[in-house]
Formats: C-alpha cells, structure tokens, sequence
C-alpha cells in the first residue's frame, strides 16, 4: 500500500471521540490495510480518527467506543511503532467491552516529526498530557493504560510529575509489555553515539527478529509502508538525557503491572525491571518465559496468555473515584 502521512492527515478533522462522523476514504483505505476497521464486524461500534496538535506536533489518533463500555484503555506503542501494529491489542480489547484511545507518537506512523526522532522525552509526556485532555469527559471511566516498550517510557514520563500528588493520577490500571529505560548493551552504545552523533543524524536500522512469529517479522522488513529505516542519534541523545531522570526520581506510590519475556533481547530487562519496582513501588511483575520483546505482536498463543493476563488485571478495578487532568 502506498501511503503519504502528510496526505492522509490533512484529510481528518480535529481529534474528537465524542464526535465520530464518516472516516475519510483515503483514512478507511489505512485502516482496512492494517486490520483496524473493527466496526465492520462490530456494527455498533463508534469510530473515530482525527488529528490533534501538542509540542510542535500534529498527531493523529482513534478511538472506538463499544455500546457499553465498561471504561478506557488508552495504547500508547514502542519505538518505530504505529497503532497499525496494534490490531490484536486493540480487538482483544474490543471484545471485553473496553472502549479504547491509540495514537501515533511523535515522528511515528502518521504523525509528523522527523522519522523516529524526538529532542526530549518530555516532548512525549506533553503530547501523550494534550490527549488525555481531549478525552475528558468524552470517554469512559474507568482509565487505563497498556503501553509496549518505549511506549512504557512515555507513560512513564507522565507519571513521573504526580510524586506527591498520586491521588490526582487519572488511571486506574497501568500495563507494560517490555518496557524500556535501557535498551542492551547501554554502555557500548552510548559511547557510540557520543563518536558518531556530531557526524551523523541517523544510521541505517538493523531489523531485528523481536518477535517468536515470522510472519510479522517480515511484514515490518518488506510490507509496512510505516516502517522507519533509520535509527535518530536524536532519539538516542534523548534517550541519554532521560536515562538517570528516571533511575534518579524518587518514588511514585503507583503500582504498575509489568509482563516482561525472557526472550526479550531489545530492552535491559534485567536492569530495567528492577528500576521500575523502585520507582513505582508495589509493581507486579510477570515472567514470561519464551516471550520476546514486541509482545503485542507475538505468536497468536502467547498473545493470547499476555492479553488474557492484562484483562484480568484491568477488570479488578471496577472504577476510579476521580478523574484529574493535569
């Protein structure tokens, strides 16, 4: 599928989950492609995609809103990610009744932005900050989040400005598949970018078998026209300035729930799961043994284990006492 992100978000209107309205063709053309009209075999279901604009950024987002909705889920993905990729998150979702908010970040799929490129992380916690305002009082709560890899940091970010004011964090339930501090072997890579960076903007990527399927290995080496084919040594130098933000932040009394793979060669995971109990006490981890680190795009039997896993625990919280937008 050719596809010109520039093109298809000047063709959306503002980003409003309480107004759907008619998807664009060139718009339902994307989402047929990559699996996301859902309200093709949920005929009540209300759709929506728009655009949205916050920290320079113009980005686009979706929602879908089942006729009953038991609360929110808001799915925020991993570096070189889009919410494309998170069709069998988004479904499982769906089919529990939750409605859900997905957005491209910055310099992702189709949002703008240098490609797989960002100044600071706190570029993230802005935008991810400015969505969460446009869903108030427009979708359902309970409020939760499930956020893969990068997207964990993302989250992170934001959560990291409530220490002391917990009681105002607007999630009831917050999941992480592979969530990122450090990626593997750190101390290498980050002497390279201090070698490499004043040179070079980018470096060509090395796509990696992050996943036990074939399948989407392949999709995201020869199919996916979303797919960024570079690494930023922008990305990477911010990467370094938010590193000992976070292994240096007091604690936040929010536990999070972790589903980590053993498997996982992308993410320090032994370093990082360690980091995260710190910084959010009370976090629950969950091992999986023969999990690798793109989770939500796994082989359809641990994905199944890993969504099973993740809507049990989002289903003990029956509801959210007050919703406090920052």
């Amino acid at each position: 599928m050719k596809l010109i992100p520039v093109e298809l978000r000047q063709a959306l209107p503002d980003f409003n989950p309480a107004n759907p309205g008619a998807v664009p063709p060139l718009a339902l053309r994307y989402r047929r492609f990559y699996g996301l009209d859902f309200e093709a075999r949920m005929p009540e279901l209300r759709v929506h995609m728009g655009s949205f604009k916050a920290a320079g950024f113009k980005l686009v987002a979706q929602s879908y809103l089942p006729p009953q909705p038991r609360g929110t889920v808001f799915v925020v993905h991993g570096y070189y990610d889009h919410v494309g990729l998170y069709q069998h998150l988004i479904k499982a979702l769906l089919r529990r009744g939750y409605g859900v908010v997905a957005f491209d970040l910055p310099g992702h799929g189709l949002s703008s932005g240098s490609r797989a490129a960002i100044s600071s992380f706190r570029q993230y916690g802005t935008v991810f900050n400015r969505l969460l305002q446009l869903a108030r009082q427009r979708m359902p709560e309970p409020w939760h989040v499930v956020a893969q890899s990068t997207g964990g940091a993302v989250v992170s970010e934001y959560l990291l400005a409530y220490a002391g004011l917990e009681e105002r964090i607007p999630f009831a339930g917050v999941v992480f598949y592979a969530p990122l501090i450090r990626p593997v072997h750190w101390f290498f890579n980050r002497r390279l970018h201090s070698l490499v960076s004043p040179f070079r903007d980018f470096v060509a990527r090395k796509f990696s078998d992050n996943s036990n399927d074939p399948e989407f290995a392949r999709f995201l080496r020869e199919q996916d026209p979303l797919q960024p084919r570079h690494l930023s040594a922008k990305w990477v130098g911010a990467l370094k300035q938010w590193i000992p933000y976070i292994e240096h932040h007091q604690p936040v009394q929010f536990p999070l729930y972790i589903i980590q793979g053993k498997c996982d060669e992308t993410v320090d995971w032994q370093h990082n799961i360690p980091q995260f109990q710190r910084v959010f006490p009370g976090t629950q981890v969950q091992y999986l043994p023969k999990v690798r680190h793109h989770v939500v795009n796994e082989l359809e039997l641990y994905r199944r284990d890993v969504f099973s896993r993740t809507l049990k625990y989002l289903d003990g919280y029956p509801g959210h006492p007050q919703l406090a937008i920052k």
